[in-house]
């Protein structure tokens, strides 16, 4: 009872926090990727490019590095 469903997990662009994301806690790190990949926040950021060094998701956070 006391486990939770989803975990919010914070965005962060070149080390800056961007925004979060509600995901369920076992979902798979690929499928958090690309649901954090997708946010209005890392599109505004990637300016319709891709992330050039790379995105990392640890199971706390997600760094994305342009």
């Amino acid at each position: 009872m006391l486990v939770d469903d989803t975990v919010t997990l914070p965005i962060q662009i070149n080390g800056k926090r961007r925004g979060e994301i509600d995901v369920p806690a076992d979902m798979p790190k690929d499928e958090v990727e690309k649901l954090a990949l997708a946010t209005q926040a890392v599109q505004k950021a990637l300016d319709g490019g891709h992330a050039e060094k790379g995105h990392r998701c640890t199971g706390r956070i997600v760094n994305v590095v342009v």
